[in-house]
């Protein structure tokens, strides 16, 4: 099958382009396969968290085509002209972020000029932050799709009823098994190491977390944050603070390289998630490849991944209940089963997803 993937990838920052890159290099395996991508992904405003693009002077992927400016519409005929040269059997695109709505239009409409088959990946199903006018324009970009593809079974039961004229395929978002052993062993500081990972945002619940670690403040815990937020970290400080647990948190506000992240993950006994939304999870996707356990809210991707074994799931935005699943990290046991996560991450490979999303 000749198939043109197009979506971020390195050095773009984030979950979707690591993804994309994961994605490109699984239908490579098996098909005719092309990857456009993006000479620029978001104007400046919309990353508040400094530069959407990695540091690393060599994190472009060769075989990749940085041709799409999402921001200059007028750019993109060029584009369409490319992948008719290239006569794919099958497009693929991605939608994460109402942002993307005109493009996916533009996308749909040039695959029915063409005659070609297109499916849609739905990282995302609504958006963080929800308002009626994004939902008009998710429905515009979505709505007359013939092929959705989405990570969670809950959002491919809401996509469903949304638009029921669409074929809708899931597969979990498999271990991100690209990303880099660890190269040292970060030094212990409790008895129980506790990661948060990844871009800080209000629908990820840091906030909650830190309410629930608050009245553990007595036990043996360190929680290391680690990632960029996106509405400033006073408010969590200020949490810290008064929680009394400044001496169990260290707070690193910053871009975390691929390498840190791995050194991280290998020091944590656990992975906490406690989102008030989730679709599916990267961040989740590394804990796999990890091979570490989560504590996750009971939301989108995570109950498809999450389970007695794998790690702890409990009732989004519970503060009391997310505390009692962390108390029972904390008393040691055997609260979950590393034999569980490697045989999660044997039932859900890339190349199964890739097959799922060729399927029809």
């Amino acid at each position: 099958m000749r198939i043109v993937l197009i979506g971020p990838v390195p050095p773009y920052r984030g979950g979707i382009a690591q993804y994309t890159a994961q994605l490109h290099q699984a239908l490579a395996e098996s098909d005719d396969q092309f990857t456009i991508s993006f000479s620029r992904q978001f104007p400046a405003f919309m990353y508040p968290g400094g530069s959407d693009k990695e540091p690393e002077p060599r994190a472009y992927l060769p075989d990749v085509e940085y041709i799409v400016d999402s921001a200059n519409p007028f750019t993109w005929p060029a584009v369409g002209r490319r992948i008719r040269s290239l006569n794919p059997d099958l497009i693929v695109v991605q939608w994460w972020h109402v942002y993307w709505a005109p493009f996916i239009i533009w996308v749909k409409r040039l695959a029915r000029r063409c005659g070609k088959r297109l499916v849609v990946i739905c990282h995302n199903v609504d958006d963080h932050e929800a308002a009626g006018w994004k939902v008009k324009l998710r429905n515009l970009a979505l709505g007359d799709c013939k092929e959705l593809f989405v990570h969670s079974s809950r959002h491919r039961e809401s996509l469903g009823e949304m638009f029921p004229a669409a074929s809708i395929r899931m597969h979990p978002i498999p271990a991100y098994d690209a990303f880099p052993a660890p190269d040292r062993e970060l030094p212990r500081r409790a008895g129980t190491e506790l990661l948060f990972f990844g871009l800080i945002r209000p629908y990820k619940g840091l906030d909650i977390l830190l309410q629930a670690l608050a009245r553990l403040s007595d036990r043996d815990f360190h929680l290391t944050i680690a990632g960029e937020s996106w509405d400033g970290a006073s408010a969590y400080e200020r949490i810290i603070s008064e929680g009394g647990i400044s001496e169990k948190v260290e707070m690193v506000n910053a871009y975390v390289s691929n390498q840190s992240a791995a050194n991280l993950f290998a020091r944590a006994d656990a992975i906490v998630l406690p989102y008030r939304s989730a679709s599916g999870s990267a961040v989740a996707a590394l804990a796999l490849n990890y091979h570490k356990p989560v504590v996750a809210s009971e939301v989108g991707g995570f109950v498809d991944i999450v389970a007695p074994g794998t790690g702890i799931l409990v009732e989004a935005g519970n503060i009391d209940a997310l505390a009692g699943a962390l108390s029972r990290v904390m008393d040691g046991g055997k609260w979950y089963e590393p034999d569980a996560i490697a045989a999660t991450n044997e039932r859900l490979t890339w190349r199964s997803l890739a097959s799922e999303l060729k399927r029809q």
